[in-house]
């Protein structure tokens, strides 16, 4: 984790610009690309064509995604013991957490999950928006995208990690309380592992 939060904090301090698909794709759709937060009617169907090479964790490393080797798991219940859930393994791209855009088909980091027999599945994609002022008490550049804000701002979950904005899509997993939502009740880190938690 320390990798990604070196990689984190030297993220771009930039306004954030919301990229829907590209423009021939976008104006095919009638979508003003970098202007609107109106996706195409198809939006999901493309985010999981344009992802879907990365379901093997090599091609995503290939790509600039850092492999990443804590998982991360909610380590508290709620009121009779139900659990916030997990996240998985979060692999950043440097390149694009520096580039100030935020970009549907480009999504910052890859999340991926135990697939229960030792491996790893993608799950979600992770948008991510360094905080402009470092100051978690102004929310005057939350990001937003598909019509939901993201979350935040939030402090460093690990050393050297920026305040922040994140909004995790979960395409590939299924979660129970929502496809937008932070933690994701049906993962679960497997015993021995580094876990961490935000």
């Amino acid at each position: 984790m320390r990798r990604i939060a070196s990689m984190l904090l030297a993220a771009a301090c930039a306004t954030s610009v919301v990229v829907l698909p590209d423009a021939a794709t976008a104006q095919a759709e009638g979508v003003d690309v970098g202007q609107s937060d109106t996706p195409p009617a198809d939006w999901l169907d493309q985010l999981r064509q344009a992802t879907a090479k990365y379901k093997d964790p090599k091609v995503a490393e290939q790509d600039g995604y850092e492999r990443a080797d804590d998982c991360w798991e909610f380590p508290y219940t709620l009121p009779g013991g139900e659990r916030l859930g997990g996240m998985g393994y979060h692999y950043a791209n440097t390149r694009l957490i520096e580039d100030p855009k935020i970009e549907l088909m480009r999504p910052e980091i890859l999340v991926y999950v135990p697939d229960g027999h030792g491996g790893r599945e993608l799950g979600a994609v992770e948008y991510f928006q360094r905080d402009r002022d470092q100051r978690i008490a102004t929310v005057d550049d939350r990001p937003t995208l598909l019509g939901h804000e993201f979350q935040g701002p939030m402090g460093p979950h690990v050393d050297g990690m920026p305040i922040h904005y994140d909004l995790h899509l979960w395409i590939f997993k299924e979660n129970p309380k929502g496809m937008f939502e932070q933690w994701n009740p049906s993962v679960k880190c497997p015993a021995g592992a580094t876990h961490g938690h935000g």
